[in-house]
């Protein structure tokens, strides 16, 4: 009869026969299948204090000689068996994931959100409770984007979420409801990090949830302003002044926005004359003397250019030579910010210290060339400049005096650039100059100029306010 004993040492690399639950290599040695708590209680009786070499030697004698290539097999198997567990590694979380109820929504996502969401599968198209069944499914990603939309109860909703999610998980919402109300309790008590209402825009998307994923958000403890609009031009000539100008006249008039109107351009600027208002020594103080500036000095050197319009521009002598304070430009945009829902700034193509403050500061730049080829070049060095830390990473780049004799033409351009315009502004050459001469902004006429000009405010998100709660939660997100 084989001695079982035998079959043990002999196991190797074919496993071991079923054996009951507990069993260990060397009781079957000691005992010869008797249980491990009788054998090992014996030996321990039987060592009387002498070592496990002095105990095992003598039982170990008796066992019948075994190949030292199977013995070893063995032995390293009966370790492997009953070695400790090892640890799991945490499965890697993911990014982003975002659900949608509509393709619309999830394309204009996409778009607007494409430099941080390299994979289109990363936004999908589904309802709320397919969603939280994928979430409970899989380790949650750092960032998820949730659509309320079509649920009777989005507060429970956003309680069932919580219920699948990691602590930690950063909640982007967005849905059909415009209430303030609404927005300050999942925003302050439920810990959704922002929300948006539908229909979804690029722009907002951008200023709203681009800096969540790319981790330049400042937190929802951070203070809330106005939306901040650089406009450069490409070379000097291009019309950047005349863009600036009207469209901040048609944000405060046409769209009642409370909007300010900044000319960079201290010495020579020309706003003040476009709007036929005038100039003041106020922003060169301000920026001078920043311990001075408060909503008082801001107040009393702003001045009335519409309905919602006011334009803070100076005309310092030429040779007085302003020292500028660096960490001026940082309060005088700020409490700019805190008053109004659009901040418009003209930099101009002369890229001073102030112009260059302004870019950074901005959320938005918005590059104006002319169909010529030095402007696309200086467009090249434009869009290498680093972007400010709130600022969207897609400036909007806006064609001027389109169709030009002697320019180049559109498509061409579009092609060199590899871009599209946000806005094309024709050749005009009475209607501008005319109206300047008059005082009055071109965006009063109506015509192709206009149309241009209520394009690109589109871009930047600039409309209507809705009426009542709409009007609200707008006004708050502003």
């Amino acid at each position: 009869m084989p001695d079982p004993n035998i079959d043990i040492l002999r196991a190797g690399s074919r496993g071991f026969p079923d054996r009951p639950a507990g069993w260990t290599g060397r009781a079957a040695v000691q005992n010869n299948g008797r249980s491990a708590e009788k054998t090992n209680g014996r030996s321990a009786a039987q060592s009387n204090g002498r070592t496990a070499a002095e105990v095992e030697g003598p039982l170990l004698e008796h066992a019948p000689e075994v190949d030292g290539a199977s013995f070893q097999a063995g032995m390293e198997l009966l370790r492997a068996r009953h070695a400790p567990a090892r640890p799991r590694l945490p499965a890697q979380r993911r990014k982003f994931i975002g659900f949608v109820r509509d393709a619309t929504s999830a394309l204009t996502l996409q778009e607007a959100l494409c430099d941080e969401l390299p994979a289109f599968s990363q936004v999908h198209v589904t309802d709320f409770r397919t969603a939280l069944a994928v979430l409970n499914a899989m380790p949650t990603p750092e960032t998820i984007l949730i659509d309320l939309s079509e649920e009777d109860q989005p507060i429970n909703a956003l309680i069932d979420l919580a219920e699948v999610v990691e602590a930690g998980t950063q909640v982007l919402a967005i849905g059909t409801i415009h209430n303030v109300s609404f927005y300050r309790t999942i925003t302050k008590g439920m810990g959704v990090r922002d929300y948006l209402p539908k229909p979804l825009d690029a722009a907002a998307v951008e200023r709203v949830f681009l800096p969540v994923l790319a981790g330049s958000d400042p937190g929802p403890g951070a203070a809330r302003g106005g939306r901040f609009v650089a406009v450069a031009g490409a070379r000097g000539g291009v019309g950047a002044s005349t863009v600036a100008t009207n469209l901040a006249w048609y944000i405060g008039n046409d769209l009642h926005r409370h909007t300010a109107l900044i000319d960079s351009d201290l010495h020579t600027g020309t706003i003040a004359l476009d709007l036929d208002i005038g100039a003041s020594s106020g922003l060169g103080a301000a920026l001078e003397h920043p311990e001075r500036l408060d909503p008082l000095l801001i107040e009393r050197s702003m001045r009335l250019a519409g309905e919602r319009l006011h334009v803070l521009a100076g005309q310092e002598a030429l040779e007085n030579m302003l020292h500028v304070d660096p960490h001026s430009s940082d309060t005088l945009f700020q409490s700019l910010r805190a008053r109004y829902n659009f901040v418009i700034a003209d930099a101009g193509a002369r890229y001073t210290p102030l112009a260059r403050d302004l870019l950074q500061a901005a959320h938005h730049r918005v590059i104006v060339l002319d169909p010529t080829i030095i402007a696309v070049r200086n467009l090249d060095r434009l869009l290498r400049l680093p972007p400010g830390p709130g600022e969207s990473p897609h400036p909007l780049v806006v064609l001027s005096k389109a169709a030009a004799p002697g320019g180049l033409a559109q498509a061409y351009l579009e092609e060199l650039m590899g871009m599209r315009f946000a806005a094309v502004i024709p050749y005009l050459p009475r209607l501008v100059p005319g109206c300047t001469q008059q005082g009055a902004p071109a965006t009063a006429r109506k015509g192709p100029f206009r149309n241009a000009i209520a394009q690109l405010a589109e871009c930047l998100g600039a409309r209507l306010p809705a009426p009542d709660a709409n009007r609200a939660l707008r006004a708050w997100r502003d």
